[in-house]
């Protein structure tokens, strides 16, 4: 999106990310290439989900973002927080059951 010619602040907005993010992760590009943006494991805590709802919650999201009623094809961690919130009950933002 970048290479294209588009803003950080817009390309935040289409991806529901964070201008700081954005920023962060073409910086990371920029010194390190692609190496730069491999994913790594967080360091924060254990998931919260069974091994069972793991499996059931990446069934929901191959099913697409369209089929959860969000435009586009990008899926964004508020639109994940959003699904898990309406398959298990609880707000993976708050932890909350």
């Amino acid at each position: 999106m970048k290479d294209q010619g588009w803003k950080q602040s817009k390309i935040a907005q289409a991806l529901g990310l964070t201008e700081g993010w954005v920023s962060r992760t073409l910086t990371k590009y920029r010194q390190q290439g692609q190496a730069g943006l491999a994913w790594r494991r967080p360091s924060g805590p254990d998931c919260r989900l069974t091994d069972e709802q793991v499996v059931q919650l990446l069934a929901e999201l191959n099913k697409g973002v369209e089929h959860h009623g969000f435009s586009g094809a990008v899926w964004t961690r508020p639109r994940v927080n959003d699904v898990i919130k309406k398959l298990f009950g609880w707000s993976a933002t708050a932890g909350q059951l």
